[in-house]
């Protein structure tokens, strides 16, 4: 059979694409259970939940047996909020790093609580940027792209 060619009318044609179509809002929906679950878990962490360091990063997915290739990283920063996340050396810094570059008041404490809600959700769109980069997976950025908006809202105290 190599060599034949395979003859597709326009009815074939159009149920191929639809079949392609539907492996691409699968694979979408699928990423999208997964933002959520993990934007979820985030969200509603307690204190001694945050504490707990798994034996992956959250943000690269890089696993390791060794516990000392892993830190915590403060979603909001340590003086905003207790969330945190694991990652991996190389992402918490390359996290850290963004955070400095915030708003100026977030090297301050005790903001009012719209300040503390845009920093967290700040530090929450800068984890699915880097997310998104280093897993290649572009939704986690475009769900970040959706948080600019309220983020801007909440500095500015339009919104509390």
């Amino acid at each position: 059979m190599s060599g034949q060619k395979i003859s597709l009318d326009l009815m074939d044609l159009f149920i191929q694409s639809n079949e392609k179509i539907g492996e691409l809002r699968d694979d979408k929906m699928q990423h999208v259970d997964e933002i959520n679950k993990f934007v979820n878990q985030i969200f509603n962490q307690t204190p001694k939940e945050s504490r707990i360091k798994k034996n992956y990063c959250e943000i690269c997915n890089f696993i390791s047996s060794d516990m000392s290739s892993f830190e915590l990283h403060h979603v909001s920063g340590c003086k905003h909020d207790f969330r945190m996340v694991t990652s991996c050396k190389p992402c918490h810094r390359v996290l850290s790093d963004k955070q400095k570059l915030q708003d100026h008041r977030w090297w301050m404490k005790n903001q009012p609580e719209n300040i503390r809600k845009a920093f967290f959700l700040h530090g929450l769109y800068e984890i699915l940027c880097l997310k998104s980069q280093k897993t290649g997976n572009s939704v986690h950025c475009e769900y970040a792209a959706k948080l600019v908006e309220l983020i801007s809202m909440l500095l500015r105290g339009k919104i509390q």
